[in-house]
């Protein structure tokens, strides 16, 4: 599915009123605004789109160990509790974006240089807990939300460290899940992941896991398998079976059960209408008070977008200093 023809289906979804349709006016310039950053668009796989010569990096299941003795994936689990732990404007100080890095390349970048890719968890608080624009109006607040709306442009959008998995609308999962997209070299690219059993047999739901708690495998030919222990998959029932406002998952962050009106703490999903397995992508509109609040289920492995890292270097008691 295209994201120019998601954005015209929200836009039809959401009419109905006059503050249904200003929303999807501005679901519809967000739709244009992702053909821009290269997800699925046709025009840029026919124009020599010129990060075509770069093949995606292979992820190899090495672990770095520090002189702790601890391995990258225990630092990596420790740096994630500890971004949680902290005051979102304070996380905005200790963690790095790097932008144009397509999925396999921030896997890569994250295992080589000892990082943690931040979850969909923590760019929901930044995103979400710190300046909302439309919410603020004394003079006082202009500079901050100067400030808040340039981090916004140069930041996002934004893969995150989370990876949802999920089957065509109503179909269960099985033992076995294959997601499979034309990378813009025109190769065919497949990722699959073995079910564990007690995820079996539902419809409508979808598996999370957070990085560093997978590992992606090459298998060769541009195939690739999603290693995940299951005590780290999270199962969300209720996963929504077409794109639209929800409220989102207790732990991950991920919208799910029944369809609601947009508001601060509805989140919109936008997903597709067959089998996935991708990094979940936070995507900001106008920078209004629902702007900030749409999660992108789509795929996201071959697109060069923001991606922001946690060095495993910087300590609570380092990031303390920014205060």
């Amino acid at each position: 599915m295209r994201s120019s023809d998601l954005g015209n289906r929200v836009e039809a979804r959401m009419a109905g009123g006059s503050r249904q349709e200003a929303r999807g006016s501005k679901l519809e310039v967000l739709g244009s605004r992702l053909d821009t950053v290269g997800i699925k668009s046709e025009a840029r796989l026919n124009a020599g789109y010129p990060f075509k010569r770069f093949k995606p990096e292979v992820v190899r299941s090495v672990r770095k160990v520090d002189i702790t003795g601890q391995t990258y994936v225990e630092q990596a689990r420790k740096a994630r509790e500890m971004l949680m732990s902290l005051d979102p404007e304070k996380v905005k100080q200790v963690i790095e974006f790097h932008k144009g890095l397509n999925l396999f390349q921030a896997l890569a970048l994250a295992q080589r240089e000892g990082s943690l890719i931040v979850p969909n968890g923590i760019h929901d608080r930044i995103l979400t807990e710190t300046t909302d624009p439309e919410e603020r109006s004394s003079l006082g607040d202009r500079d901050r939300r100067s400030r808040d709306k340039q981090y916004l442009i140069q930041n996002y959008p934004a893969c995150t460290g989370t990876l949802v998995i999920y089957e065509k609308p109503n179909v269960p999962l099985l033992d076995k899940v294959v997601f499979s997209w034309l990378q813009f070299n025109r190769r065919t690219y497949s990722i699959s992941f073995v079910v564990p059993e007690q995820f079996q047999g539902k419809a409508n739901c979808a598996l999370v896991v957070e990085h560093p708690d997978f590992e992606l495998m090459a298998l060769g030919n541009n195939r690739y398998e999603l290693k995940v222990d299951a005590q780290y998959v999270h199962k969300i029932e209720d996963f929504p079976e077409i794109s639209g406002w929800y409220m989102p998952h207790a732990e991950t962050g991920i919208p799910h059960g029944k369809k609601v009106e947009a508001s601060s703490d509805s989140r919109y999903l936008w997903r597709i209408d067959k089998t996935h397995i991708c990094s979940v992508g936070r995507i900001v509109g106008d920078f209004g008070v629902y702007d900030r609040r749409y999660i992108g289920a789509i795929d996201f492995w071959s697109a060069r977008l923001g991606v922001a890292f946690m060095p495993l270097n910087v300590t609570p008691e380092k990031s303390d200093s920014h205060d």
